[in-house]
């Protein structure tokens, strides 16, 4: 058998130096990784620790199963609140929304504007207008039925002002009236 030499050149004191200083720089960058992963390991840990809290150690199949049942059922408690907006908002649509009131005198003998006419109208402009003519003697009432802000039934001009105000419609100040309604 034969002997094999290996032969090395010989390195200078600069180079080797060198190459010690890039040694140093190496291990540098090599320990702040370390240390970056470590802070990221223990990141992750926390992060998994909280996730599987109050679950038996390492089932993790578990907590996203019972993760998704919660979606499901926060889906399912949506889906029921957006039923019951949309019935209280059909219901509302036919509440009465806004009122309407003119105070007047309907007799020249009686003063004090003690007559009035109510409009009460939902979203629609449906509803009705309460009228209350009071005399010296007597009073009378008369409601008649709205519908879209119109009645069938023959209208005071009172009455007209009180379903103008209800319906949102401006309306001119009038002096107070002295007259007679049927």
């Amino acid at each position: 058998m034969q002997e094999v030499t290996v032969v090395v050149p010989a390195l200078s004191v600069e180079r080797l130096t060198m190459l010690v200083y890039v040694s140093l720089a190496a291990c540098a960058v090599l320990l702040l990784t370390v240390l970056a992963l470590g802070l990221w390991l223990a990141h992750v840990r926390r992060t998994y620790a909280r996730l599987l809290d109050g679950v038996a150690k390492g089932d993790l199949v578990a907590v996203v199963s019972r993760h998704v049942e919660s979606v499901k059922e926060l889906r399912r408690a949506t889906e029921l609140v957006g039923r019951e907006t949309a019935q209280l908002r059909q219901r509302l649509s036919s509440a009465v929304r806004t009122v309407g009131f003119a105070r007047y005198d309907a007799f020249p003998d009686v003063g004090g504007q003690l007559s009035f006419s109510t409009a009460l109208v939902d979203e629609a402009g449906d509803g009705v207008v309460l009228s209350t003519i009071n005399g010296r003697r007597e009073s009378r009432s008369y409601a008649k039925a709205i519908k879209g802000g119109e009645s069938v039934q023959q209208l005071s001009d009172e009455e007209r002002v009180a379903i103008a105000m209800a319906m949102g419609e401006p309306v001119e100040p009038t002096a107070p009236t002295a007259r007679s309604h049927a």
